[in-house]
């Protein structure tokens, strides 16, 4: 392994990020830098380029400063374009027409206007990171038990631990922070308002289906009389950290948990055993940056063809970021570009070029 400083890997933080598609390309030019708070180090191997480039952390979360720019140079890197201002990115993987979207952030109180506004607006996404899960307090735990010493315990070496969570569900605090959020979700996504959800996509991680289910207790499909759809999308996983908590269940043990949701994209994927997806014990298990924008590109292209306007999605930061970064183009660039807290939720408005 080959470790280095970000700031002697990755381009200046002093340029320009604008997001503009075309076809296959993505056009970036880095935005105004923002304070920087901790110090990671770039991980990669010897016989990778930075496309499979992945983040060494001192906590559970991605840093947005630097997954972003972990992020740009992976496509940079890939074709070896990191010292361009500005770059176009045709890449192989990318074989599909991009279906692009501009997007608008808004509250629940625009998003409800925006509902009824169909000259504007195709879509509302209602996108919203899960609450805190339990191999967060795992990692937590074990930093704190064995301290950042000479052995080089971490957040990294907690996922070798035999007891590391796999596919965790939430904690009582992750619960919680899903409670506060069900109050707004009472308040804002009812007939009186007029925003209701017409579908809800799930991650096939538990923790995004919990999180979904305690946020909107009266849309689940077993306590609504609206027969809304309840769809998990592989598209929408988690597969970025390298975590055992990535480790996804077999499909029969989450219809047996999640009544109600329908899992057969997810058993299109991988049938009914996911250990295919579980194949490695240890870390590294990274997925490509390019792949991680290819899977938010797909489902925006899926959204656009199914019916359903008012969307929520649940899933997780980094594919979250991926899409509201990569995937759509903000009227306002500086919006929505921070990465997604445990527990948060936002609205936004798309329209389809």
């Amino acid at each position: 392994m080959m470790f280095g400083r970000v700031s002697s890997r990755l381009p200046s933080l002093s340029r320009h990020v604008q997001k503009r598609s075309q076809g296959s390309a993505v056009v970036a030019r880095r935005s105004k830098a923002l304070p920087r708070q901790v110090q990671s180090t770039i991980h990669y191997g010897e016989s990778h380029d930075f496309s499979s480039v992945a983040l060494r952390r001192d906590d559970g979360d991605y840093y947005f400063e630097e997954h972003t720019d972990a992020m740009l140079s992976a496509l940079n890197c890939y074709m070896g374009k990191q010292e361009q201002q500005e770059v176009v990115i045709e890449s192989p993987l990318l074989v599909e027409p991009r279906a692009t979207a501009s997007a608008r952030d808004m509250d629940l109180v625009e998003a409800a206007f925006a509902a009824r506004d169909y000259e504007s607006y195709d879509k509302i996404l209602i996108l919203m990171r899960h609450g805190e899960a339990k191999h967060n307090q795992f990692q937590r735990e074990f930093v704190r038990k064995h301290g950042k010493t000479v052995e080089g315990k971490s957040v990294e070496e907690s996922n070798l631990d035999q007891d590391h969570p796999v596919d965790p569900m939430l904690t009582g605090k992750g619960c919680g922070q899903m409670l506060a959020l069900s109050r707004r979700t009472a308040t804002f996504f009812n007939d009186e308002t007029g925003l209701k959800p017409d579908l809800f996509v799930v991650s096939p991680l538990r923790r995004a289906i919990q999180s979904a289910v305690i946020a909107f207790p009266t849309y689940t499909a077993y306590a609504s009389l609206d027969n809304i759809p309840w769809i998990c999308n592989p598209y929408t996983m988690e597969q970025a950290n390298g975590n055992k908590s990535e480790f996804v269940s077999n499909p029969d043990q989450l219809e047996e948990i999640f009544p109600g949701v329908n899992f057969d994209m997810f058993k299109s994927l991988v049938g009914n055993d996911a250990s295919q997806l579980n194949s490695k014990e240890v870390v590294p298990l990274f997925e490509n940056k390019i792949d991680l924008i290819r899977r938010t590109d797909d489902f925006v292209r899926w959204i656009k063809e199914r019916d359903e306007r008012v969307i929520v999605v649940s899933s997780h930061a980094t594919w979250l970021h991926s899409l509201c970064e990569f995937s759509l183009r903000y009227e306002d660039e500086e919006k929505n570009r921070e990465m997604f807290k445990k527990g948060e939720m936002r609205s936004v408005g798309i329209k389809f070029d």
